[in-house]
């Protein structure tokens, strides 16, 4: 165990299980093993999951730039299943070197971009790489984290506390609405560029602090295609020398609030429709917003879906906490190498 919000192999199975959510952090890759002897593909050990998930998101950082291949093989209590891929990852946008596969569906469940949905509730999980170039070993990552839910394990009370008070972080405000190519389109790239150009002042990195294009063209995803892909928006930022960021789901508001009182805003995806106070969301209406600050009552915002002037935008608590739900609770988290996370109030990480 590298600190106490971070599992090493084989030491979950002591968390409570009645959250919905976990994140699990893998920054240990020595257990890794070849594949084969000429193999470019490199294979963990199998991880016992602390609950029964029926969805899984994958996201990795990288040291340096390389091809790569995730593929995440689900073990179930009834024997071994099939690898399931989550995408070709390059910093390089040819779609032959960076895209989603598309097409995985069997009885067992299917892969939708970025998400593993299970028919059956599953126990463990192996994961397996594979490199362009077969010279390359797992020592290439910086982390891999593990999103995992379940809708069958009761979540938090919709009663959770919120801290009273709590801080209103000053994220640098990006619009998407000034790019007329990414008006409709670029909520997931300027939600991330906010957020690494907030971690780009506050630590004297100057770049860091992107322009929406270069963050759009360097996570868009042609096999979605779009710029939504949440593991290729976490391994284009986590991938920036002395940076990481992880695609996770969190088991409530409290979550949240304990990470903005570290000082660590999220990108939140949610049903724009219900945040605006549609009764339930509507076809096509994901959207990425930054949660900047918590009150009892509101949630207080950057929204890359209005004019600049308007980014810094209140919405009540309660529209939020339904408009988040519709993702399964989805963040976006971004933060310097060498810098701890809070504790989770729920037992998320």
């Amino acid at each position: 165990m590298v600190l106490r919000f971070r599992w090493g192999w084989g030491m979950l199975g002591s968390l409570a299980a009645w959250a919905d959510a976990r994140w699990v952090s893998v920054t240990e890759f020595s257990r890794f093993e070849r594949e084969s002897p000429k193999s470019s593909a490199w294979v963990s050990p199998e991880w016992t999951s602390p609950m029964p998930f029926r969805e899984l998101v994958v996201s990795w950082n990288l040291r340096t730039p390389t091809d790569l291949q995730i593929e995440a093989q689900v073990m179930t209590t009834t024997g071994q299943g099939r690898w399931w891929h989550f995408g070709h990852w390059s910093t390089n946008a040819a779609p032959a070197r960076r895209t989603s596969v598309r097409g995985q569906k069997d009885g067992s469940g299917r892969v939708d971009t970025d998400t593993l949905w299970l028919g059956e509730s599953a126990s463990a999980v192996r994961l397996r790489v594979r490199f362009s170039n077969p010279s390359q070993t797992p020592a290439v990552f910086k982390r891999m984290d593990l999103a995992l839910w379940s809708p069958t394990v009761g979540g938090a009370s919709t009663a959770e506390s919120v801290p009273r008070g709590a801080r209103v972080l000053e994220v640098p405000r990006k619009s998407q609405a000034d790019y007329p190519e990414g008006v409709t389109r670029w909520c997931s790239p300027t939600s991330l560029a906010m957020l690494m150009a907030f971690w780009g002042e506050r630590s004297g990195r100057a770049e860091w602090d992107l322009d929406v294009r270069t963050v759009a063209a360097g996570v868009f995803d042609p096999g979605w295609p779009g710029t939504g892909n949440w593991a290729f928006n976490a391994a284009f930022a986590g991938s920036r020398p002395g940076l990481q960021a992880a695609a996770i789901r969190l088991s409530g508001i409290a979550d949240i609030g304990s990470l903005l009182e570290a000082g660590i805003p999220v990108a939140a995806s949610v049903s724009y429709a219900v945040l605006k106070g549609a009764p339930k969301p509507e076809p096509g209406d994901g959207h990425l917003i930054v949660v900047c600050g918590l009150s009892p009552d509101t949630v207080t915002v950057n929204d890359p879906g209005v004019r600049l002037s308007r980014v810094r935008r209140e919405f009540p608590l309660p529209a939020f906490r339904a408009a988040w739900a519709a993702s399964h609770q989805t963040v976006y988290v971004v933060w310097p190498e060498g810098r701890a996370l809070p504790a989770s109030p729920l037992g998320t990480w």
